[in-house]
């Protein structure tokens, strides 16, 4: 059967990884991260670098599995590599029905949010304007990226590098600011002076930067169409992880030496809006509203290449839905008709639970923390492949052996414990994150369930791996 070609460069790897990641969150989160650490800018830096280290560390254990194993799609090509084909074939149901579609229609939502606030229209996520330009912008982005592969890739690079212009422009400033003599300026007043606000819950700000660092590993999904993917991919989530974290601690320092944390705090999501209102008067706010739009639309095409390989991934194995109609790939060599149709009609059906979530103020609302709880969940499953580089891969260095998969292994419990509210829990006695992990499951049963349906047990890949013997290398 044929094959997806190899049409992807190293910098497309490292665009999806910086493009992804770099989104809404980045934009969003700071006023909330600084007000979980108690309005301590130093709490809250240091939430930012331990949930950059979660993301470093375990795509460094990531980048040592792409030297071993390229097959279909990297995560799942890795959790099958380390455990085995019934685990692999889960973690890929879950990334295709729930986590990208999850992902990516809360992205369009907030690129829609953006999109009208950029015309002094401030409709609500749930608004119905917002949610048809989400309906709209996700359909065009599965269009796209069937019918002209290049052009999304293309499109993918712009946008990452149209999304670092405001980062770069608040650092600049935030650097300015701490020269300038004045008492509201500067970064060392921002360390010393701590905004007044509520008792700290520093297991809630790890989940917030953790989230806002999530969507590194949508990028391994290119894996069998990247040139040279061995090489390439390692380099892609190595140099793209690093920079967004570089990116990220420089960015939140100076929004709080701008605005000061009382100030970022108060602005909340506005925080980058109301700076850029500062430096450029109230067309400084409708260029960065248009900078975060674009920024969420560069994250939606990068998740919608994902998410339209998702079921083609289970199908080249013989798994899931009529694989053999899911493993057909089209004339242009870039992905399966079909399986562009599972990840768009997954991605449309999450967004009108969004909407319902958004237009609910009892029962379903208990549900809006579901973009930040299937995060946790992943990071439970990776755990598997750090485990199997600590006892596989014996021809590699202890630090690669060793000290980056212990680290990734305690980042990602203490993710998942803060995820699911256990953190909290035990740390405050505060129930209120278990409750939202126990809502997270009835969605998670409902669409990951059927999955028990489809599974072959003796199912044959009906597309070639070229690389069979290199994964038996560590198995």
């Amino acid at each position: 059967m044929q094959k997806v070609k190899k049409q992807y460069g190293v910098w497309t790897g490292i665009a999806m990884v910086i493009g992804i990641v770099i989104g809404s969150g980045v934009f969003i989160k700071a006023g909330g991260v600084l007000n979980s650490a108690g309005g301590d800018l130093k709490i809250s830096l240091l939430a930012w670098f331990i949930g950059g280290l979660i993301m470093i560390t375990s795509s460094f254990c990531f980048a040592v599995f792409a030297t071993k194993v390229t097959k279909f799609n990297g995560v799942v090509d890795y959790v099958e590599a380390a455990t085995n084909k019934k685990v692999a074939y889960f973690i890929a149901w879950t990334l295709t029905t729930l986590y990208y579609p999850i992902i990516t229609s809360i992205v369009a939502i907030f690129a829609g949010h953006y999109f009208f606030r950029m015309f002094g229209l401030t409709y609500w996520y749930g608004d119905w304007q917002v949610l048809l330009f989400a309906f709209c912008f996700i359909t065009l982005s599965v269009i796209l990226n069937y019918y002209s592969p290049k052009i999304s890739a293309k499109f993918q690079v712009s946008a990452t590098a149209i999304k670092l212009i405001p980062i770069a422009l608040i650092v600049i400033v935030g650097l300015l600011a701490s020269i300038i003599i004045s008492p509201d300026l500067g970064i060392v007043n921002a360390f010393i002076n701590n905004a007044e606000v509520g008792t700290a819950n520093f297991g809630a700000a790890i989940t917030t930067t953790a989230f806002a660092y999530e969507g590194w590993v949508c990028a391994t999904s290119i894996n069998a169409e990247l040139k040279d993917s061995k090489k390439n991919l390692p380099k892609a989530l190595v140099f793209g992880t690093l920079a967004i974290l570089i990116f990220y601690i420089l960015y939140y320092a100076s929004l709080s030496a701008i605005l000061g944390n009382e100030g970022v705090i108060n602005a909340g999501a506005n925080a980058p809006i109301v700076v850029f209102e500062k430096i450029f008067g109230n067309f400084g706010g409708i260029l960065f509203t248009l900078f975060i739009t674009i920024s969420c639309m560069g994250t939606v095409n990068g998740l919608i290449i994902s998410s339209c390989r998702g079921m083609y991934t289970l199908s080249c194995r013989g798994q899931g839905i009529c694989p053999e109609k899911f493993s057909k790939i089209s004339k242009n060599g870039s992905t399966s008709f079909w399986s562009c149709v599972y990840g768009y009609a997954c991605s449309i059906i999450i967004l009108a639970f969004w909407a319902l979530i958004f237009n609910n103020d009892w029962f379903l609302a208990k549900f809006g923390a579901l973009d930040e709880l299937v995060c946790a969940i992943i990071y439970a499953v990776y755990i598997t492949m750090y485990v199997c580089i600590i006892r596989k891969f014996k021809d590699e260095s202890i630090f690669k052996r060793f000290v980056m998969p212990i680290l990734a292994i305690i980042g990602s419990i203490f993710f998942t414990l803060c995820g699911t509210g256990l953190f909290t829990f035990i740390t405050t006695g505060s129930t209120t994150g278990l409750e939202n992990f126990g809502y997270f499951l009835i969605v998670f049963l409902i669409f990951v369930g059927p999955s028990i349906f489809f599974y072959r047990k003796d199912a044959k890949p009906l597309v070639e791996d070229s690389n069979a013997s290199e994964e038996s290398k560590i198995n």
